[in-house]
């Protein structure tokens, strides 16, 4: 049903606005040839085109007024709950009316804000679930910015009504200008407002209504927010949803573009309204107010050319100039961001608006102000196409442009009186720089660096009439060229590298600030993956600030923590530890939830879980999490990599259910709240595809992911950088799995050679990467049986993890089991039982019984038992493998049933009737008859181990021992 009346309004409306587009004359024919015989449909959009004509910025869907509104109050006074007394009317809307009332209960009397249905709108049932909806989310709204519910029923006569706390006041429009608040002011005002909205998003509601009128600031100068009428839900079933838009009610002059298309919406629609009201209170009118008609309107909004609220202040009347003579650039682009056509570009949330308020109130760089000169420039390449020659322009203007900060630096020296203004210009100037230096478009500037030198050669090639087949070769070699990669070589060379070597020489005499300028140029380094040279700079910068600041120096603690991120990424993990040891007394200071103090104390977590110190590791991020839920928005950049980090630690302590459960919230918030290609989005994917790979062995779906992540990355980053390369090497590593033909083998091999030489070219031969890569070689060298050469990589990776990590850390314990399978497959089974012995030991005593690792490493021991013909002791062991998964990961998991397969040949190896029938009918039977297209490539190759060991024990056993 209600599906139908959404329906029937969207098709009113689209008959409506289309009458508006023709003469008066001519409307009464187009109505009737699109509704036809259906009156009702006819009556509906006589309504609207009523309504539409009366104002533009009137609530929509509109109700016919066709009896007087009640001033006084006394016609509703009749049908008011016995414990109020209505006092006059407050007002009435596209739905309701609302009334000052007295409640009188037990003894105590206070005034309310009552509101029924009008009469027109008691029929709809649209808005009789429109106004149960509000009373639900108000009741779960408790904030001192947000009018509360106080009661809410149905009245004798079915009439339903809401109590809703009387908020004397004014508009804040009205208020502000009653006041004369300042510019600075009247920002702060605005602040409250947005803590109140960001509160209901967090409560997971969307107003959709934000406008002047609906909020009101009482005498002591506080907000209210009002009308949650046409509010919704967020979240249903734990999943972030988009809200429908259908049949919903908007105040147009307020509304978002996705509003009017009727798109699905999320919180963003609020942002663009709250920019709406912003610029009202700043410029002292509307965007588009010189606009008169809705179809006029709604066409500029969908258009989304807006002009600067400083011009629109300039060119207002002077009575209309409510905040001050001018409007700072930095407001006009916070303004403008808000109300950004795509909600992609707007802020992510409220709080991340009103944190750039903030900035802007504490001479601070704001964020949309970086974002906008980017977007400008980004897109001005786009157009443009820059050739060779021009890509060296914009070189030449970065080096230009750094050199300049490094000049300006030095002058502040000089006019001591000017020192603490310019230092802030200048913090601002390489901000910017900075954000433009790591945000550039790798792969476009690459193309641009190659682009005309390509065609040079082929011009060349041609005029030397050579053959067409010899051009065909030379273009496919040509087009086979890395510009990505060559692309970031020459930022790190001929921008970085040659900044950093000035600033030794220009700035000798000024080392604190050249340490500033140091650590901004290593960030960069960081972000196109030169982490050695960053990790270099940055010791350099600690160095300096340990001889000139005090320990406990925020800056000191910014320093150590991007080194102990550079030696992290590069592998140098105790090197990273005590780096973050040296920095968290300091960063423990700082105050709760302050980035720094976050990006410290997850990091240092980070590198215990690489330790191999799981369960530390663990504690610690659900201790920093439980800490910084309460106090930051849930899209927090920093909030969100702990969680990632969390999500990493429970896969490798084998937790899948946890992992996975945590990933599907993750995934989609990073997308919604970041974008599909942002970095953060791209490495939580990534984390998705690696725990189907490691925990569910869904193969299949890692490699697609895996495949994604590595395009988006090498075309941003080049196929080198290590974050390209770790998609690639987990894409070879489910490769490896699903290869079973020779020419897919050859093939996948010859792609993790070329993995493996990057990763020894980029990180180094014990780099903890490149030797994940050899572990993956080596599995593939055991499938074409290769076991010499798979024993000798196997050994060489368990060298490089006893070297780097120690021999009890779990990576290097696995590296051991590997080499002991490895043994035994080329039947050298007393080495292979004694390395499985010592793996087992190990793991039983740092990650228990039970860990999947431990649970692995019986069954392989029981395989190596069984292919030396050692029955009893093979048994043991696959048993206790078998009971172990069958009770952690369930009957009909991948690695139970394998376990399951192997114990049941050595049971009737043992002539073990029973055993081997209880094994059969709990374990194998039920696989077995599961149809193989409904399986994954994983799964597919356990239920063929089972029905080998099923058919093996029919060839050789009695058909008694074998009834099915």
């Amino acid at each position: 049903m209600a599906g139908q009346l959404t329906d029937r309004y969207v098709e009113a409306k689209r008959i409506a606005m289309a009458a508006m587009d023709v003469h008066a004359s001519a409307r009464d024919a187009l109505i009737g040839e699109h509704v036809g015989k259906d009156t009702e449909l006819e009556r509906e959009v006589r309504w609207m085109l009523e309504a539409i004509e009366r104002t533009h910025t009137a609530t929509l869907p509109f109700s016919p007024a066709a009896v007087p509104p009640d001033l006084s109050g006394q016609q509703a006074q009749a049908t008011a709950p016995r414990n109020y007394r209505i006092l006059r009317m407050l007002g009435e809307g596209g739905m309701g009316m609302v009334y000052l009332a007295e409640r009188c209960d037990e003894g105590f009397t206070q005034q309310v804000a009552l509101k029924f249905l009008n009469a027109s709108a008691q029929g709809s049932p649209i808005l009789h679930e429109r106004f149960s909806q509000e009373r639900r989310l108000l009741a779960r709204l408790e904030h001192p910015g947000i009018a509360r519910l106080l009661d809410g029923g149905v009245m004798d006569g079915g009439q339903p009504f809401l109590a809703m706390e009387y908020v004397e006041g004014r508009r804040i429009d009205e208020w502000c200008d009653a006041h004369t608040l300042s510019l600075n002011e009247r920002i702060v005002l605005f602040l409250k407002v947005c803590d109140a909205v960001e509160f209901a998003h967090r409560n997971l509601v969307i107003h959709r209504d934000i406008k002047p009128a609906n909020i009101l600031v009482t005498a002591d100068g506080v907000p209210k927010l009002l009308d949650f009428g046409i509010a919704r839900l967020i979240e249903e079933g734990g999943q972030v949803l988009a809200t429908a838009t259908a049949a919903h009610a908007l105040t147009l002059a307020y509304a978002s573009p996705e509003q009017i298309e009727q798109q699905p919406l999320t919180t963003g629609a609020d942002v663009y309204s709250l920019g709406v009201v912003l610029y009202q209170l700043i410029a002292g009118r509307r965007p588009y107010q010189h606009l008169v008609t809705p179809h006029l309107l709604s066409n500029a909004i969908i258009g989304g050319q807006v002009e600067a609220p400083s011009r629109s202040l300039r060119t207002a009347p002077a009575n209309q100039r409510r905040a001050s003579k001018s409007i700072p650039a930095d407001v006009d682009a916070i303004v403008l961001k808000a109300l950004r056509r795509q909600v992609s570009q707007r802020y992510a949330t409220v709080a991340e608006f009103a944190q750039d308020l903030r900035h802007y109130l504490a001479h601070r760089p704001v964020k949309a102000r970086r974002g906008r000169q980017w977007y400008r420039l980004r897109r001005y390449v786009q157009r443009n196409r820059w050739p060779l020659a021009a890509a060296g322009m914009v070189l030449a203007a970065v080096l230009a442009g750094l050199t300049a900060s490094l000049l300006a630096l030095a002058q502040t020296r000089q006019a001591q009186r000017l020192a603490e203004q310019r230092q802030h210009d200048l913090e601002r100037m390489v901000d910017f720089q900075q954000s433009m230096l790591q945000s550039v478009d790798i792969d476009a500037m690459g193309h641009a660096l190659t682009h005309d030198e390509r065609i040079r050669v082929l011009a060349r090639f041609d005029a030397l009439g050579a053959h067409a087949i010899d051009r065909k070769q030379l273009e496919q070699a040509l087009a086979g060229i890395d510009a990505s990669g060559s692309a970031s070589a020459a930022l790190d060379t001929y921008v970085v590298s040659h900044a950093l070597a000035r600033l030794d020489h220009d700035f000798a005499d000024s080392p604190l600030p050249a340490a500033d300028m140091r650590q901004s140029l290593a960030r960069v380094l960081l972000t196109i993956g030169s982490y050695a040279h960053a990790a270099e700079e940055l010791r350099t910068v600690v160095k300096v600030r340990l001889q000139r600041l005090p320990a406990g120096d925020k800056a000191l603690v910014s320093a150590r923590a991007d080194l102990a991120d550079a030696l992290y990424r590069g592998g140098q993990i105790d090197q990273a530890a005590q780096v973050y040891d040296a920095a968290l007394p300091a960063a423990a200071a700082l105050s709760p939830a302050d980035p720094l103090q976050v990006a410290v104390l997850s990091g240092r977590a980070r590198v215990l879980a690489a330790q191999g110190h799981l369960g530390q590791a663990l504690n610690r991020q659900e201790a920093l999490y439980a800490g910084l839920a309460p106090r930051l928005p849930a899209t927090d950049e920093g909030l969100l990599r702990l969680r990632r980090d969390r999500v990493e630690t429970l896969t490798q302590l084998g937790e899948r259910s946890r992992a996975r459960a945590e990933l599907e919230y993750l995934v989609p918030l990073y997308r919604q709240a970041f974008g599909a290609e942002h970095p953060e989005t791209l490495a939580t994917t990534l984390t998705l595809a690696r725990l189907l790979f490691s925990q569910e062995n869904k193969y299949e779906r890692s490699l697609a992911l895996a495949q994604d992540v590595a395009a988006i990355r090498q075309r941003r980053l080049g196929a080198d950088h290590p974050l390209t390369l770790q998609a690639r090497a987990l894409a070879a590593s489910n490769e490896v799995r699903l290869a079973l033909d020779p020419t897919t083998l050859a093939q996948v091999h010859a792609r993790l050679d070329t993995i493996i030489q990057a990763y020894r070219r980029v990180l180094g031969s014990d780099n903890p990467q490149t030797l994940d890569a050899m572990t993956d070689m080596v599995r593939l060298l055991s499938k074409q049986d290769r076991y010499p050469e798979a024993i000798a990589m196997e050994r060489e990776i368990l060298a490089g993890r006893t070297r780097t990590l120690g021999p009890d850390h779990f990576s290097t314990l696995y590296a051991r089991g590997s080499l002991a399978s490895l043994l035994c497959g080329n039947g050298q089974y007393v080495e292979a039982s004694k390395q499985g012995e010592q793996v087992l030991d190990a793991l039983r005593r740092q990650l228990g019984e039970d860990h999947p690792m431990t649970l692995a490493t019986y069954d392989l021991i029981g395989r190596i038992e069984t292919s030396a013909g050692h029955w009893l002791r093979a048994r043991d062991a696959h048993a206790r493998a078998l009971e172990g998964r069958a009770r952690t990961l369930g009957d009909t998991d991948a690695h139970t049933i394998e376990s399951a397969s192997r114990l049941y040949v050595v049971l009737r190896k043992l002539d073990d009737a029973a055993g081997a029938r209880h094994v059969l009918t709990t374990y194998l039977q039920p696989v077995i008859a599961m149809k193989p297209e409904t399986l994954n490539a994983g799964m597919r190759s356990v239920r063929e181990e089972a029905m080998e060991a099923v058919d093996d024990r029919a060839s050789r056993l009695p058909a008694s021992a074998g009834d099915n």
